[in-house]
């Protein structure tokens, strides 16, 4: 053990005052290199404390968030920027977890730590979406880099954190995806095709409908020019227009030419357009529209309109047009018609000049019905002046059309004008026939006063000459009073002549119409008036289209029957339906119709064989059963035997 200087032995005395000396000399020394020491630390502090206000000025002013976070992701450090992130203060994160602050955040954290602390190694660039309490129900992004903290023996004590808020340059790709895609989407759908060239003619796009179109893809067309691709004259008008589109800067619409995939020509319209991107870059851009049936129809319509004037200056008719009040356009039938000698009498004339100033108003009318509902008016009679003054009717009809490219009316014309004549004369007869027909039914009335005074008077003459010849018979006897029988006879038969003449009056002056009548009914009521054995009824019930006056039928073909066929005439009537039809015969015994008179017996005022008379009821007959809607004749009731008795047979509408 070595003893320090100005010391002595244990047991010595007290020390010298040289050791003395040099003990204070040895504290002094000491005491200055210590000094020293501490100064040198004191300025080591000093730049320390110096450089740490300097990193934490840094660490406070980066505009991305920082934060050091222990491995059991506590918050040991956060700077501002990673504070408001979150939305706490700086003090609030200090010692607390993840999961406390930011829960929604909580399992990427704890996740993220758990692999840095294992493995040792960073994360770098990883992008994180949550929300945070500094905008709830906001997605936000980050994009953050976590590297492993060590201490001097190599121990993960600590994670630090680099985190950057790319939210708004998220949602900015996100925008200009969704609208590159919506481009694309817009672009691959259109059925416009759609290209783009840089400045060499090198195609750098096309859309799926050019694809499509030409049967291509745009891999093998990326990068060629219209010369790889195209004939050389249809390459050399395509880079033509597209270097007029560079070299002016401005956007051209044509019409050009290119084959389609069997060699035709196909037109196409289109819209040229010159652009640049952020680099200064020229392109060229362009979309067409394929016109090619357009331009198929404007060759047809033009085609299609020589046809339709070679024709319309053919037309045996007059034609004019006229567009805003002034005759554009007339065909040679309608230069005769207005008293011209050539086009140019008519041409550039007022249309309404040549239009009666009475008729000026329609016409006006029709003129703005036609521009206002662009439809077609019907014919009407009008009258026009031609240039001489003189007035014709014509029949007019027009409809829109349009006429070197401007709205017009095309009018045809007939003249009517004798036919208009003739009308004037037929309707001056027709008053004539007007005023004779009242003079007639005048007449007609008073005939039929006449008539009936007649027929009524007659009538009671003859009913008294008859109430005498019976009185007469009575008193006489012998040869006289056979006179009187024969008189009263020729009386009856007056007495019936007057009704059958009443009943066809009846027929001709009835105003009611057809309705379903009991045909079996009109046959019983006929019946009744005969004795059961001389007509005989198969029976049949039906309803057919007659009137009150069905019964005549029946009393005159069965009375006619007995009348003729004597007191042993045997009398059959038979009925039948048919399709819709009534089929009624009425068959006798008596003396028959000979061949010759068949078609004649129902005409008015013809003797006939069978007894003496003018024929009035089956005139009468006849009339009714057309009335009726139907037909009648008469046949011999046995084939080829006139003798052997008549069948009358006529036919009746079944009633519905």
């Amino acid at each position: 053990m070595s003893i320090p200087p100005g010391t002595t032995e244990k047991g010595s005395g007290l020390t010298s005052g040289d050791e003395k000396q040099d003990v204070a000399d040895e504290v002094k020394r000491l005491v200055r290199e210590r000094a020293e020491d501490l100064q040198t630390e004191i300025e080591i502090l000093r730049e320390e404390n110096a450089e740490l206000r300097q990193i934490a000025t840094v660490y406070a002013s980066v505009p991305v968030g920082l934060c050091l976070l222990g491995t059991d992701t506590r918050y040991l450090h956060v700077n501002q920027r990673f504070a408001e992130m979150d939305g706490f203060a700086i003090e609030e994160h200090i010692g607390r977890r993840v999961r406390e602050l930011v829960p929604d955040l909580a399992d990427v954290a704890e996740e993220l730590a758990r692999t840095v602390v294992e493995k040792g190694r960073p994360v770098l660039d990883i992008e994180i979406r949550g929300e945070t309490p500094a905008q709830p129900g906001v997605q936000r992004y980050w994009n953050e880099s976590w590297r492993p903290v060590t201490n001097n023996q190599g121990d993960i004590v600590a994670i630090s954190i680099v985190a950057e808020d790319i939210t708004d340059r998220k949602c900015a790709e996100d925008a200009l995806r969704e609208s590159e895609e919506r481009l694309t989407a817009f672009m691959d759908n259109t059925p416009a095709v759609a290209w783009m060239k840089d400045e060499q003619g090198r195609h750098v796009y096309l859309n799926r409908s050019y694809e499509s179109r030409f049967n291509l893809r745009f891999k093998d067309w990326r990068g060629k020019t219209d010369f790889e691709l195209w004939p050389l004259p249809v390459a050399e008008r395509f880079w033509e227009n597209d270097r007029t589109v560079l070299r002016e800067g401005r956007v051209i619409e044509v019409v050009e030419e290119a084959p389609d995939l069997e060699g035709d020509t196909t037109y196409w319209w289109n819209f040229k357009f010159p652009f640049h991107d952020a680099s200064g870059k020229k392109y060229v851009g362009g979309i067409g529209i394929d016109v090619t049936g357009w331009k198929r129809a404007e060759a047809a319509l033009q085609e299609s309109e020589e046809k339709y004037r070679n024709l319309v200056e053919l037309a045996p008719e007059p034609v004019a047009v006229h567009c805003q009040g002034t005759i554009v356009y007339v065909n040679p039938p309608c230069i005769a018609l207005f008293g011209a000698e050539k086009r140019e009498d008519l041409i550039g004339r007022p249309t309404l000049q040549f239009v009666h100033p009475d008729d000026h108003e329609v016409v006006r009318g029709r003129i703005r019905q036609m521009m206002n509902a662009g439809t077609t008016v019907p014919r009407i009679a009008e009258r026009f002046v031609k240039l001489d003054g003189q007035v014709i009717y014509v029949e007019v009809a027009a409809t829109p059309i349009i006429y070197e490219n401007l709205l017009s009316v095309m009018v045809l014309f007939r003249d009517i004008t004798e036919r208009r004549r003739a009308e004037e004369a037929l309707m001056r007869h027709t008053e004539e026939l007007i005023q004779l027909n009242r003079q007639l039914e005048e007449a007609d009335r008073e005939a039929n006063l006449y008539l009936d005074i007649l027929t009524h008077d007659i009538g009671n003459t003859e009913n008294v000459s008859n109430l005498y010849a019976d009185l007469l018979i009575e008193t006489l006897d012998g040869e006289a009073a056979g006179y009187v029988k024969k008189l009263q006879c020729s009386i009856r038969k007056s007495i019936e002549i007057l009704g059958t003449v009443s009943t066809i009056r009846r027929i001709h002056r009835a105003k009611t119409g057809l309705k379903p009548t009991d045909l079996g009914a009109a046959v019983r009521g006929a019946i009744e008036n005969y004795p059961n054995n001389i007509v005989l009824h198969n029976g049949v019930h039906c309803l057919v289209r007659a009137d009150d006056l069905l019964p005549v039928v029946f009393n005159n073909l069965i009375g006619n029957a007995v009348k003729f066929g004597g007191p042993d005439v045997t009398i059959a009537v038979r009925v039948r339906e048919d399709d819709g039809f009534v089929r009624v015969s009425v068959e006798d015994t008596g003396p028959g119709v000979p061949n010759g008179e068949k078609q004649e017996i129902f005409h008015l005022h013809e003797t006939k064989k069978r007894g003496v008379g003018k024929g009035l009821g089956l005139y009468l007959v006849q009339i009714l059963v057309e009335r009726y809607g139907g037909t009648i004749w008469v046949e011999d009731r046995v084939p080829g035997h006139p003798e052997e008795g008549a069948a009358f047979r006529f036919t009746l509408k079944t009633a519905t």
